[in-house]
């Protein structure tokens, strides 16, 4: 009997559980020690798919990983909320990118980049090219 026919079912993988996003004032949420330390704030990544705490705001350009690796060129729209990341409590941001698509994403799960020339050096090194991407 051949794994995946009709007398043995495939098995599927398992989809991440829902994102349980709270609304968040910026103004009074306490960032902690990991946005508010300045020398988070300072101090760029090394590595693509690293965390970097970074506060973003409606409208600025970004750049998001998806679920399939691929990285994607997108727009932050609206204010953040705040869930549970790999790294703790932290800020979701989301993001409108594909010409078609909506995701929340955050900085702290390393899916979230500001559209600087250091994320664009750090992708050009993983081998991406902004074309593919945009």
């Amino acid at each position: 009997m051949e794994y995946g026919s009709p007398s043995r079912p495939q098995l599927m993988p398992r989809a991440p559980p829902p994102l349980k996003l709270q609304p968040v004032d910026l103004e009074t949420w306490d960032d902690g020690a990991i946005y508010g330390d300045s020398f988070y704030a300072e101090v760029e990544p090394e590595e693509l798919d690293e965390p970097w705490p970074y506060r973003f705001k409606s409208g600025d350009l970004v750049w998001v990983k998806s679920t399939s690796g691929r990285w994607y060129h997108g727009k932050v729209v609206g204010q953040a909320k705040l869930g549970r990341t790999i790294q703790g409590e932290g800020l979701f941001w989301l993001v409108v990118f594909s010409s078609k698509f909506r995701k929340y994403f955050a900085p702290l799960n390393g899916e979230i980049k500001p559209d600087t020339r250091h994320t664009r050096k750090l992708l050009e090194d993983a081998g991406w090219s902004w074309s593919e991407s945009e």
